[in-house]
């Protein structure tokens, strides 16, 4: 039992310190430390399981540094999915064997996005055809959200843009979608939470958003994949933009 918690603070005390370093890691970066952690957490679960014969021992380790790893893979939005299903799965199950099973599932997901065959693939940036490709799907999305009722883009006239005003917004958004898929533009807006707070979005306004960025995604032709990877992306953000349920 001792070891387990020993082997649970070390884990989480290396994820700490992937954020305490003293400039931003960039994402393949946080994957390699991702990888490395997960595969550390199973190789010594699967010692404490199958040698030690501590199931609970092992439980209790993964208990620990699952959570941690979902909320240090905020980037990729499908893996937290996954996690959390899998955090779900052992919460609802009722034997330590059961629970270690569902939980080393979650691991073994980290493994597989974050290894060495996950960092082959080009990032989402490149996928979606750079930035002129995005500037171009940018544009034609809000042209087409802005004017939509369901959107109420302009909330009721209380926040009117200019033609100078609709391009600066479209520039902070192609560097929204460049910092959140591996592009090289860094976003000098504020922080989604506080440029959008007093807006009362509702949530099918949110939604209504969405469906305007996906048409103008399929326009353009890109593939499904990258267009759920997009939105997965776009979904992150409706906690900190939505103000009204409903």
């Amino acid at each position: 039992m001792v070891r387990a918690l020993l082997l649970t603070a070390g884990m989480l005390t290396a994820i700490a310190g992937v954020r305490a370093d003293d400039k931003p890691l960039d994402r393949g970066e946080i994957d390699k430390r991702a990888y490395k952690l997960a595969y550390d957490t199973a190789l010594k679960g699967t010692e404490l399981y199958n040698v030690a014969k501590d199931q609970a021992g092992c439980l209790r380790l993964y208990e620990g540094a699952v959570p941690a790893l979902a909320a240090f893979l905020d980037h990729r939005p499908e893996l937290a999915k996954t996690i959390a299903a899998q955090l779900a799965e052992a919460d609802r199950l009722a034997t330590v064997k059961d629970k270690a099973f569902a939980l080393r599932k979650a691991l073994d997901a980290v493994m597989e996005q974050t290894g060495e065959k996950a960092a082959l693939k080009k990032p989402l940036w490149e996928r979606l055809g750079g930035e002129k490709a995005v500037r171009a799907v940018i544009h034609d999305f809000v042209l087409a959200a802005a004017p939509d009722p369901k959107v109420d883009f302009f909330r009721g006239g209380k926040f009117p843009l200019d033609a100078k005003g609709v391009e600066k917004l479209e520039q902070y958004l192609v560097e929204l979608v460049s910092a959140t898929t591996g592009g090289p533009l860094k976003y000098t807006g504020r922080d989604m939470k506080s440029s959008h707070k007093g807006m009362k979005i509702t949530e099918a306004e949110f939604t209504a958003l969405a469906g305007h960025l996906v048409a103008t995604l399929k326009k353009y032709k890109v593939p499904q994949a990258e267009i759920d990877e997009l939105v997965g992306i776009v979904a992150g953000t409706a906690k900190d933009i939505v103000e009204v349920k409903k």
